[in-house]
């Protein structure tokens, strides 16, 4: 027998054995019936999927704590609702490529990528988020066009004008080398593309260390003409330049006031959880007070890469 029917029952016997196989796997009873009414409605097996998934990386405490806080798959403050904003401010067209950096977890990529449709590149500096970052971004089934990458902000080259859109969050806040990071950013841009950065912005206080202290990096806030100018001297062109403090302020309020919520919806934490919750309380009570008095600010900044 050959042709499109063979074929076919190729595609069934394969979808018949990998269902036998994740059964026993999983340890229960394979159901026949179950899987020949699946088939008749002609729900669709993807054979392309892997028969066995890799176990989940084990979800730390303090991934738990600002899950409670900021929402599942988040480490800051932030909603889909800012991320849907994401493509519009960066003039993306529809399948343009774009580099998400600094996300954390899987929930800005995910938020991204429904508001999005063409290709995105996330990557991620932060090796202790990187292995449940990668998981949430598989398990969120965002396909082969959505791509994970862990990085060194200090040494990592980008590749050259590969991507019609950046979007860095925070990278200007932890990495050691502004300048230089602004000139990879700016090199990794097609011609007439933008950039958008998210940063913190301040002058030198004895209170900022302690406003990031359950940060996953050393903070270096710095004047916000300061990190206007790396971009201008990589060659950018500054098209906005904003104050969002307020905005941001009231994210990280409402991840506060749901709290009482969350915990109860938890139904308890464990003590792990709660070190590492009010760990992160503390911090950004020293956070937002800075930021209310404007001693610390946030900033966003959308920048042109001019065309030759």
């Amino acid at each position: 027998m050959g042709g499109p029917l063979a074929k076919l029952l190729d595609k069934r016997q394969m979808a018949l054995t990998r269902a036998r196989l994740k059964a026993w796997w999983d340890g229960s009873d394979f159901d026949l019936q179950a899987f020949e009414t699946a088939n008749e409605t002609g729900a669709e097996i993807n054979l392309e999927e892997e028969l066995f998934e890799a176990p989940a990386p084990e979800f730390p405490a303090r991934f738990a704590a600002l899950a409670l806080l900021w929402g599942e798959g988040r480490i800051a403050p932030g909603d889909d609702a800012a991320c849907a904003l994401a493509p519009a401010q960066l003039g993306l067209e529809t399948g343009g490529a774009v580099a998400l950096l600094g996300a954390g977890l899987w929930t800005p990529v995910a938020a991204l990528a429904n508001a999005h449709a063409g290709k995105i590149a996330a990557f991620e500096w932060r090796e202790e988020t990187f292995p449940s970052f990668a998981h949430g971004v598989k398990r969120a089934k965002l396909g082969e066009r959505v791509s994970v990458q862990r990085v060194d902000i200090e040494t990592y080259a980008f590749e050259a004008e590969a991507f019609d859109g950046v979007w860095s969050l925070d990278e200007f806040t932890f990495a050691d080398e502004p300048a230089r990071f602004a000139h990879r950013l700016a090199k990794a841009l097609k011609p007439d593309r933008c950039l958008m950065i998210e940063f913190y912005a301040g002058l030198p206080s004895p209170d900022i260390p302690s406003a990031f202290a359950s940060s996953f990096s050393e903070p270096h806030v710095r004047a916000a003409g300061d990190v206007a100018h790396f971009l201008i001297e990589s060659g950018l062109k500054i098209e906005a330049h904003d104050d969002v403090t307020d905005e941001h302020i009231e994210l990280a309020k409402r991840g506060f006031k749901g709290l009482e919520t969350s915990l109860k919806e938890a139904g308890g934490i464990d003590v792990a959880v709660a070190r590492e919750l009010a760990w992160e309380a503390e911090s950004w009570r020293t956070r937002l007070k800075l930021l209310g008095d404007r001693r610390l600010e946030r900033r966003r900044i959308i920048a042109r890469r001019p065309a030759p």
